[in-house]
């Protein structure tokens, strides 16, 4: 082979097209006016066979005559078939040369692979001022590449081989793809060039990769929809079971952030971080709500590989800290891999008055059209559907991957009473008898075996017939809003699939429909409450005061609607995760783990409407996506190389009811309760703590020093002859739980998930450093401030300062609130042109404080001081307000909000955006304020030493415990 060398790569769709350009280039090589040490035809047929068609045997010389050159292209196209070719004696040396070179540098297989069947590629080395002509006669090809050989060396083989190839086959494992090398020429004329036109093409997934559409339910049990024998109609989840399975035995990590970061990122929760919550990073590699930058998410490796990504909906893996302007965004959806995002960060949302964030920024709280009250369900599915048709109004084929993800059914469970009445008297009859009809009817329907057992009821939770009449109303009507928000969720995944369909895109979309993200909530406590956040603060209400505050809010009929925040009775999630034992949080038990899926295909999935029971996990679900699309995970990413994925594909089991059970081992662990499956084996040992305790009392016994983990009492079942996980198997198979044991402790070291309790550290004194900052300054502009940003001025003296100019004729409106008037504050200027100060105790008392006088125009500073009984959470205080340094005005709170005013309402500058404070501004909202507001300042007074560590120390601990709700 000669020095200089050029090797050039000609791709053809079209066999003729490439026939007619070998012999154009032959014949110029028999005339002698382009240089080359060889020419091969290579083509892949419809079967996927490569072949060598020509080697130039029309110029009278075969592979012997062209010498070492011939070879090398063989080799490079073929190497199984360089063996066949003849060679002249001269040539065999470097023919060698090269075969040994292939094996070193792990070449294998050659560029003929790369090709798609049915497609054709010229190999031709040519001499550097051949260069030209040579290409001008491969005028037939849509994509060239070349790259410079070094003369017999071949030393760098390998990477030439990747260059040249790396056009019409990039190596997916190694993300950014790389820029398509340029495989024309560039002359000193155009006439003396050749253009490219491939070079700044888009990366393109592989041939036949689907659409995907991923929806994943919020809070929601298996025994929920009717899909899986459940009350709940689900229309929607049986087309998408109808168009491919149910899958019987899939399962989740127990709590939010955790599965939604195994399922984004196709490995466990510790490995990426997220061993809890994301409200509250920990000091332990697997608790710090940071996804390394070892483990790429699934968005981001589509999206390098030619997806355009889109997530709507619940987010709840951003730190409460990093939820503003300032980031950092590698930390927000867009950081993740979405091209576009539409949704809320936090762990819940106010479905009639959520704060919207749109990439990466925050639009704020939206509002309803033509005098409608909004709703943020059907809001995620309009913006979801305009996405797809913006993407198909500029790109008929390019694939999508969506991530759906709602705010139902976490609470607050919020729908229109038209939804709700749908269900009325459906529950009278209570959990104990729902839980008997869903078990008879998942039976008839297969996604339980006949032989399956019912679980009990805990003695936690109360029989229904003992239950008194107004207990009975209340938690029946619980239930009926919580069926009817769900089925409105449903709804409006049936909407999105309809517009899928009508945009001709639903045949070739690998849909998965998630039916929670953890088994249904038992954070209701055993009442429910017409406001969630009262149990979160530590307030029992009994449901005849809650009747009573339901009533005052509009009746019972209107529970769930803009005036309630509820949530349903405990025990309405244990029957909502039939046939199980437990929910939520518990990761110990299949009640908390176990959800139901179904997934469809339908160019591709030809059986259907069948029960799959082989073992899948959320983590599986990437990796299927990667396979079905032939899309490797790659092994660097930014130059960080990646860890391996832990989850593994279950595609086999799309065609196959028998096919192997892939994944057969899998931990589980949330907030100390755990578990280990191991090929049908389920060893498991549930934390003593029922999932809304976070009490004293409860945490005093999980303390470093009294807490032991080899003390908890480990319970084994085995799953293929007890699906619902009720016969206790400890007793009788020792040493099988003590098989299992040791594997649940060498898979949680090997996963970060150590050490145990690592997320709850908090509660243990280990706590991130006091923070120094007292005074907060939000400029007059400043709107939908999340809530976890909002300064913490519970349990401590404070002062709220208005710094304003007032007109002459006066102003009225908001200058700060905060939340809603279920739980909030707000200062305000009336119509009178008087200060006043709103405080709602959770919408069960309501505190207001009024100026005996006008507030004067001009430069003007108002202010309400809070003065704490004592720095304590819930302390009483007096309140004072103030005109400059004339006080204007007084009152009393009795007691205040020890922890959060709300789960996800946030705060307001110079207006009360959504949901208001005062009703008796309602009818002005947002009763923005008509003079200027430049600045308002917090000013949290400082308490001694010892007071400031309990009060930031009851901060940090509430945190992790509101985003457990999550």
């Amino acid at each position: 082979m000669s020095e200089g060398m050029q090797l050039v790569l000609a791709a053809y769709q079209d066999t003729d097209a490439a026939n007619a350009d070998f012999d154009r280039l032959v014949g110029l090589i028999g005339s002698r006016d382009v240089a080359s040490d060889g020419v091969v035809l290579v083509q892949r047929d419809d079967d996927g066979n490569v072949g060598i068609q020509k080697t130039g045997n029309k110029l009278g010389r075969r592979g012997a005559g062209w010498g070492g050159g011939v070879g090398v292209l063989v080799g490079l196209a073929a190497p199984p078939l360089l063996a066949s070719v003849a060679v002249g004696a001269a040539a065999g040396g470097i023919v060698g040369k090269f075969a040994q070179h292939r094996v070193e540098g792990g070449l294998e297989t050659g560029i003929g692979d790369k090709l798609r069947p049915g497609t054709s590629m010229i190999l031709t080395l040519v001499a550097q001022d051949s260069l030209l002509a040579a290409e001008q006669a491969l005028s037939g090809s849509p994509a060239k590449s070349r790259v410079e050989m070094d003369g017999d060396s071949l030393k760098d083989l390998s990477s030439a081989l990747a260059d040249a190839a790396g056009k019409f086959a990039p190596d997916r494992t190694v993300l950014p793809l790389a820029d398509p090398p340029f495989g024309g020429v560039a002359g000193r004329t155009i006439g003396d060039s050749v253009a490219d036109w491939t070079m700044i093409a888009q990366n393109k997934p592989p041939e036949g990769a689907p659409n995907v559409l991923v929806v994943l339910i919020d809070d929601a049990g298996f025994g929920n929809p009717e899909t899986f024998g459940g009350p709940i109609a689900t229309p929607a989840m049986n087309r998408v079971r109808d168009m491919g399975h149910a899958y019987n035995r899939f399962h989740v990590t127990a709590i939010c952030s955790p599965t939604r970061a195994a399922l984004l990122t196709g490995r466990n929760q510790h490995r990426v971080g997220f061993g809890s919550i994301a409200e509250y990073p920990g000091p332990f590699p697997g608790y710090t709500a940071a996804v390394p930058k070892t483990c790429a998410p699934i968005p981001r490796i589509l999206r390098d590989n030619g997806y355009v990504t889109g997530g709507f909906g619940k987010w709840h893996l951003t730190p409460d800290n990093v939820q503003g302007a300032a980031g950092p965004f590698d930390r927000w959806p867009t950081g993740w891999g979405f091209d576009h995002w539409w949704g809320f960060l936090s762990g819940a949302a106010g479905q009639y008055d959520p704060i919207i964030t749109q990439d990466n920024g925050i639009i704020g709280v939206p509002e309803g059209q033509d005098g409608e009250q909004y709703y943020f369900p059907d809001d995620i599915t309009d913006k979801s559907i305009e996405w797809l048709h913006a993407v198909r109004a500029q790109d008929a084929e390019k694939p999508w991957f969506m991530y759906y993800s709602t705010g139902c059914s976490h609470a607050p469970h919020q729908v229109a009473p038209s939804w709700a009445d749908r269900y009325a008297g459906r529950f009278d009859a209570g959990w104990d008898a729902y839980r008997e009809e869903v078990f008879a009817r998942q039976k008839e329907l297969g996604v339980v075996p006949a032989d399956a057992r019912l679980t009990d009821r805990p003695d936690l939770f109360p029989a229904w017939d003992s239950l008194g009449d107004d207990e009975k109303k209340l938690f029946a009507r619980q239930m009926e809003v919580y069926a009817g928000y769900s089925e409105n969720a449903d709804w409006n995944v049936g909407r999105l699939l309809d517009s899928i369909d009508e945009m001709g895109d639903l045949d070739n979309t690998l849909i998965f429909y998630i039916w929670g993200d953890n088994g249904a909530s038992m954070e209701g406590t055993i009442t429910g409450s017409f406001n969630e956040t009262t149990f979160l603060n530590g307030l029992v209400l009994p449901p005849e005061r809650q009747l009573e505050l339901i009533e005052d809010a509009g009746g019972i009929d209107a529970l769930g609607g803009p005036d309630t925040a509820p949530h349903y009775a405990a025990a309405w999630a244990w029957a909502g995760n039939t046939p199980f034992q437990w929910g939520k949080q518990t990761g110990s038990h299949l009640g908390g783990t176990r959800d139901a899926i179904v997934v469809a295909w339908p160019d591709r999935i030809a059986a259907r409407g069948a029960i799959r029971s082989q073992f899948t996990h959320v983590i599986d679900i990437g990796p299927t996506i990667l396979d079905v699309a032939g899309i490797p995970a790659p092994t660097s990413v930014d130059g960080i190389e990646q860890e391996p994925m832990d989850g593994t594909s279950f595609a086999s089991s799309f065609d196959d009811v028998d096919a192997a059970e892939e994944h057969t081992v899998q931990y589980f662990e949330s907030m100390g309760s755990r578990a280990i499956y191991h090929e049908g084996w389920w060893a498991c040992a549930r934390l003593d703590r029922v999932p809304w305790d976070f009490s004293p009392e409860t945490i005093k016994k999980l303390a470093p020093g009294v807490y032991d983990p080899e003390n908890d009492v480990w319970e084994l079942y085995y799953l293929p002859d007890d699906f619902s996980q009720a016969v206790d198997l400890a007793e009788t198979h020792p040493e099988k739980l003590a098989e299992l044991r040791e594997l649940f402790w060498s898979e949680a070291e090997r996963n970060r998930v150590l050490p145990i309790l690592g997320g709850m550290c908090i509660f243990f004194g280990i706590l991130p450093p006091l923070p120094t900052e007292t005074r907060f300054t939000f400029y007059g502009d400043v709107q939908n401030v999340q809530r976890g940003m909002v300064p913490r001025v519970y349990g401590r003296s404070y002062a709220i300062e208005a710094v304003v100019e007032i007109p002459d004729h006066g102003a009225e409106g908001v200058l700060v609130a905060n939340a809603d008037e279920i739980g909030g504050f707000a200062l305000w200027v009336d119509d009178q042109g008087r200060l006043r100060h709103t405080y709602s105790f959770l919408g069960v008392e309501k505190y207001t404080q009024t100026s005996t006088e006008k507030i004067p125009t001009g430069s003007v500073t108002l202010k309400m001081l809070f003065e704490a009984d004592e720095p304590k959470p819930g302390t009483g205080g007096d309140v004072t307000l103030w005109a400059d340094d004339v006080k204007i005005g007084e009152g009393r709170l009795d007691r205040t909000v020890p922890v959060a005013f709300s789960t996800y309402a946030g705060m307001d500058i110079g207006c009360d955006n959504g949901l208001v404070v005062d009703r008796t501004y309602d009818d002005k909202a947002p009763y923005s304020f008509t003079g200027t507001v430049k600045r308002v300042v917090f000013d949290l007074r400082p308490a001694h030493h010892e007071a400031e560590q309990e009060l930031h120390e009851h901060a940090a601990m509430q945190a992790v415990g509101q985003g457990a709700s999550g």
